[in-house]
């Protein structure tokens, strides 16, 4: 089989894995008026990179930064792997031999990363949203909860998407690594893979809103409420370079991510998946490679409007 020939059969398994289309991703699909013409868009795939831009003069290109909401959970399990690998951490343990928390204390590290350790989306009373504060760290954050009940116990078990679990592995990294979440990113992940251009800096270009209106520092400030969960803005040419992240793992981390239900595995072809969406921002990853863990494909979709 030719290159060719391989990389129409691994689209085509991309086409049927992805969770959603590009246009439910902005705006479109059942009972909802597509918003195509209102937005602007980069996409990336088998080494071609398409730009679709009707929103205002920002020139975008393969270095154009967008938020990438939910993605920024890869370098959160990146960078836990990375401390297991240092033998810092067991991902295997439970939280509670690193965070003192009476509540979540016996719930494992891997349950968390896999949205199966019942906690909730989010604390009592909070939402994502336009923020008042602007946040610097994942303790941050986590120090505001005080007594609330962060465990639904009907959904220990199950999966059940939690934005607070990856708050508190943000805590877990902050306190291992004795640094913020956002250093321990730059400096672990971003740096060796030369990532010039992802961070939690403002994006290089004008970011919108559902409504097409332009973000409000509040909106904005709605990254720093995510953190751990959806921070991160970056752009496509560094996120062809995260493709290499096999590189800072071992055999032994790279065998831990087959655990995880950001992976899939196909006939000859492991994948790594994720999407997500914050103010301002609404970004799909698809990342193919072979058993050696060699890149096959690459799919990468990123635009500015959350629906």
């Amino acid at each position: 089989m030719d290159y060719k020939d391989k990389y129409i059969k691994y689209k085509t398994k991309y086409l049927e894995l992805k969770n959603t289309d590009i246009n439910n991703q902005i705006g479109g699909g059942k009972n909802k008026k597509p918003i195509m013409k209102k937005i602007k868009m980069v996409e990336y795939s088998y080494k071609n990179i398409y730009y679709l831009n009707n929103v205002d003069d920002d020139k975008l290109d393969g270095f154009s930064e967008f938020p990438i909401g939910s993605v920024t959970k890869l370098f959160t399990v990146l960078s836990l792997l990375i401390l297991h690998k240092n033998k810092k951490i067991n991902i295997y343990d439970n939280i509670g031999k690193y965070i003192d928390n009476d509540e979540i204390k016996n719930l494992k590290i891997i349950d968390i990363i896999n949205h199966t350790s019942g906690l909730k989306n989010l604390w009592d009373g909070a939402t994502f949203g336009s923020s008042k504060i602007k946040y610097n760290t994942a303790t941050q954050i986590y120090n505001k909860w005080n007594n609330n009940k962060l465990i639904d116990t009907g959904m220990s078990g199950k999966y059940f998407y939690s934005n607070m679990g990856y708050i508190i592995l943000g805590v877990l990294i902050e306190k291992i690594s004795d640094a913020t979440y956002s250093d321990f990113v730059k400096h672990n992940i971003l740096i060796p893979l030369k990532m010039n251009n992802t961070g939690i800096e403002d994006c290089n270009i004008t970011l919108y809103n559902h409504k097409q209106k332009k973000l409000s520092k509040y909106e904005k400030w709605e990254r720093t409420f995510a953190i751990a969960s959806g921070e991160l803005k970056s752009c496509i040419n560094d996120l062809i370079k995260f493709s290499k992240f096999t590189t800072l793992l071992n055999d032994d981390t790279l065998k831990i991510i087959k655990e995880f239900n950001i992976f899939l595995e196909n006939n000859e072809v492991y994948y790594i998946q994720k999407g997500g969406e914050i103010s301002g921002g609404s970004a799909n990853i698809s990342l193919a490679y072979n058993k050696k863990w060699q890149i096959e494909d690459i799919y990468i979709s990123l635009a500015t409007i959350k629906n």
